[in-house]
């Protein structure tokens, strides 16, 4: 991880200074180009086991071509259980509203490589070190697009830092964890009239201990 250690690891964490980081890393999500940046509880990050069956039925060109994808990926309980060993998570979002599934993709790239891997450095960085962040695709899809998945072949990931499984690799339903924040989200196919829509959301997560 890149950055620069500020502070001593936090293990049972000060309350009211955990509250002013995550309030800290949201302003920063702002800044790094989100729509919005909200603080939840762990608890309220929903999983749900037919999430991860949708990588299967139908098969996603992904499906067992990287480390991060199913059927790889953590199951449901095993998410479960690592959630229920965070307090908080921050989820931050990117609108776009030009109805073009290109500018979509622009997006999605940007989520994944300038802001959830800096926020959880910088969560990082900050003493959280069980920090931990996905973003809402494969990363297959942004570091590996025309190259075999090296840690599927056991040589050791290209990205060790920056590669991780989308959510819904791993059962969180992003579209009912971003419901309960107050988000509304749209669902988009490939059949869909993206013009149609108000917008799209890419979608970012990071859990602090």
């Amino acid at each position: 991880m890149e950055g620069t250690a500020k502070r001593t690891v936090q293990v049972s964490g000060n309350g009211s200074r955990l509250m002013e980081d995550l309030e800290r890393y949201c302003a920063r999500a702002l800044e790094l180009g989100a729509t919005d940046a909200k603080v939840i509880k762990a608890e309220d990050v929903v999983v749900d086991e037919r999430v991860r069956a949708k990588c299967r039925y139908p098969t996603c060109s992904n499906y067992n071509t990287s480390m991060n994808c199913p059927p790889h990926t953590p199951g449901a309980d095993e998410v479960r259980t690592l959630l229920s060993r965070y307090r908080y998570a921050l989820l931050f979002k990117i609108d776009v509203t030009t109805g073009v599934m290109d500018d979509f993709r622009a997006a999605n790239r940007r989520m994944y490589l300038d802001m959830v891997w800096r926020l959880e450095s910088e969560a990082f960085y900050d003493g959280h070190y069980l920090a931990a962040g996905f973003g809402g695709i494969s990363c297959k899809e942004i570091l590996c697009p025309k190259l075999d998945c090296a840690a599927v072949a056991g040589k050791g990931c290209r990205y060790e830092y920056k590669a991780r499984p989308g959510m819904h690799a791993m059962g969180i339903d992003v579209f009912a964890t971003a419901a309960r924040a107050g988000w509304t989200l749209y669902p988009a196919g490939t059949s869909c009239d993206v013009s149609s829509l108000p917008h799209l959301s890419s979608i970012g997560l990071v859990l602090i201990h």
